[in-house]
């Protein structure tokens, strides 16, 4: 069972969401492991969020902008900020945040999630390409857009390899290189 304590019904609900989502995933998480961990009743649930998909959504937003202010703050504290340190920070975020990269591939891998998970994705998932970016650095005028597009690109494939293999995870170092050598 999740286990949170704190402020009041709805941000304990958000907390105990979080929580569960970490220790038990998306799909295997129910209204009653939220309820029991935030120690209120599911009626909160209702109340204060309309649903348990409602409520997991807000979670896992939260624990995403979370992620990306942590990051914000590392690359930040990069002392050259090149290219290759900046992803090997990147890289190394995965380790804190395992849970979170599982439970987006978790949603991701569902065939049949409903409209407004899959339009959640998609909402974050533009906004995610802009805010990269200024993660990084910025762009030149009128290469955002695109520039986002390989930054998350570069994120989604690295989370993914680095889920599956650890220990493969191409370095900050080996990605420069594999982009040099395809630039030529």
């Amino acid at each position: 069972m999740c286990q949170t304590v704190g402020m009041g019904n709805r941000e304990d609900l958000l907390t105990a969401a979080k929580h569960c989502l970490e220790t038990k995933g998306y799909t295997r998480t129910t209204a009653r492991d939220v309820a029991g961990a935030a120690g209120v009743s599911l009626a909160a649930i209702g109340y204060h969020y309309g649903t348990k998909e409602a409520l997991l959504q807000a979670a896992l937003v939260q624990a995403l902008e979370e992620w990306g202010e942590e990051l914000g703050r590392t690359l930040g504290e990069s002392p050259s900020g090149g290219f290759a340190e900046q992803w090997d920070r990147v890289i190394e975020s995965f380790a804190a945040n395992r849970a979170l990269w599982s439970v987006q591939f978790e949603l991701l891998a569902q065939r049949d999630l409903p409209p407004e998970v899959r339009e959640l994705f998609a909402g974050a998932h533009r906004q995610a390409r802009l805010g990269l970016v200024e993660l990084f650095g910025g762009a030149p005028p009128g290469a955002q857009a695109q520039v986002g597009a390989l930054y998350q690109a570069l994120l989604g494939g690295l989370a993914a390899i680095w889920l599956a293999d650890p220990a493969g995870t191409p370095t900050g170092e080996d990605l420069l290189s594999a982009m040099r050598a395809i630039v030529r």
